[in-house]
């Protein structure tokens, strides 16, 4: 009888994996039509020769903007059907695979960018939007940290209502909340916060953007705006990893309510599981801790540094799509790095998963655009007291991992 069940069950199985291969195959045969279609192989060829030059380059252009549409949508087809799997499951996995390949695509299209001369991957960047290839105007937010302007006819708080009104107030509490998500990690949360702040200190002699006011960068943005972000993010994952099960059915939200919810967490991770980073628990994990922010901040970074090398005003929708992509990938790459860091003795993991690997390889190229694109841009001299700074802790930091380290090896010998 065992023998029976056991050969019903792999028949199961492999009628299973067939129907997936079916199912990809008629998916295959179908994009391949819809490429034809698409494609213009089956409408008649155009006489180039009885187009004007105008009507000529136009024709040109929406053929090389199909062009560049059907590649990217063949390359997301590939990574549908077979791309890297990822610990997300809903609400299908096939979502996040297109979403590893469109990471992918960025990271191409930054790969064209660097290969360009910087007038030239402007105006790249100018034909797939028409309003870009404009120099931006600079723009500081530390010109005047009054908070109280009574000489002014509009508010006598000028100054803090357009800093509190400005467009990327609430935006900067969202993206918290979203990093929240994803470290899921109060003491890296911080420390990522105060590390940004001190890096536009480090940075404003290059870019006005980063010349804020004290209460602008301090009150503002970590002790109210990071605040707010963080511990709605982290409230939000002790709420879904705190679930009960509710096995008897009885307290059962009914109506709107639980469909709402239903529907909303068909968009969050299946299991939602603590990360319990343990920076200082060794010194290699200090390290790899302290590895995972500065690819957070280098985020944040190119982020400015991207916008002006590359003349895109903050509110461009190119700015909105790189945001997206970035944190469509970072909950699977955190996961994928923190299981790569903390996987245990006997069973520790020798490859970094494909969406970790992805990320710092974007964020390496995104440095590289920025340095060949900003030649001639970032002359102003660093600042002795940010040399100094950063001299000291570097040295500091060092001499203290070192020192832990030594304890450390002591210790495991004295154990032996």
């Amino acid at each position: 009888m065992g023998e029976a069940q056991g050969r019903a069950d792999r028949r199961l199985s492999d009628g299973g994996k067939s129907s997936v291969a079916s199912g990809s195959l008629v998916a295959l045969l179908v994009c391949a039509m819809l490429l034809v279609v698409l494609s213009g192989a089956l409408t008649p060829a155009v006489d180039v020769s009885t187009l004007t030059g105008p009507e000529r380059d136009d024709l040109r252009a929406r053929n090389l903007k199909s062009s560049i549409s059907a590649v990217c949508a063949a390359y997301l087809l590939y990574s549908t059907l077979q791309g890297p799997d990822t610990h997300m499951s809903r609400p299908h996995p096939a979502i996040w695979k297109v979403m590893h390949g469109l990471f992918v695509l960025y990271m191409l299209f930054l790969v064209f960018l660097l290969c360009q001369e910087t007038d030239d991957a402007r105006g790249a960047l100018k034909f797939l939007s028409p309003d870009l290839g404009v120099e931006l105007p600079e723009r500081s937010y530390g010109e005047d940290c009054r908070i109280y302007t009574p000489e002014d006819p509009t508010s006598k708080f000028r100054v803090l209502r357009d800093t509190v009104f400005d467009e990327f107030f609430v935006g900067h509490i969202l993206g918290w909340y979203g990093k929240a998500i994803a470290l899921r990690s109060l003491p890296l949360l911080w420390a990522y916060s105060v590390s940004f702040e001190l890096c536009e200190l480090t940075f404003q002699h290059w870019l006005k953007n980063f010349n804020e006011c004290w209460w602008d960068s301090w009150i503002l943005d970590v002790a109210l705006c990071n605040f707010v972000g963080i511990h709605l993010g982290m409230l939000t994952v002790r709420y879904f990893e705190g679930r009960t099960y509710d096995w008897m059915g009885t307290t059962r939200t009914k109506g709107l309510s639980r469909t709402v919810r239903r529907s909303i967490e068909q968009f969050t991770p299946k299991t939602w599981d603590s990360y319990i980073w343990n920076p200082t628990s060794s010194p290699l994990r200090f390290v790899q801790c302290a590895f995972i922010v500065a690819v957070c901040l280098i985020f944040e970074l190119n982020a400015f540094f991207l916008k002006y090398v590359l003349w895109i005003p903050p509110p461009h929708v190119l700015n909105h799509v790189r945001l997206a992509l970035w944190f469509g990938i970072a909950n699977i790459a955190t996961r994928e790095y923190y299981v790569f860091i903390t996987s245990e003795e006997g069973m520790h993991l020798t490859k970094m998963g494909a969406n970790a690997w992805l990320v710092i390889a974007v964020a390496l190229v995104e440095i590289m655009v920025v340095v060949k694109h900003g030649r001639g841009m970032f002359d102003a001299p660093w600042p002795r007291r940010v040399q100094f700074f950063w001299g000291t802790f570097l040295a500091v930091t060092a001499a203290w991992l070192l020192r832990w380290h030594a304890k450390t090896r002591a210790k495991r010998k004295k154990s032996v």
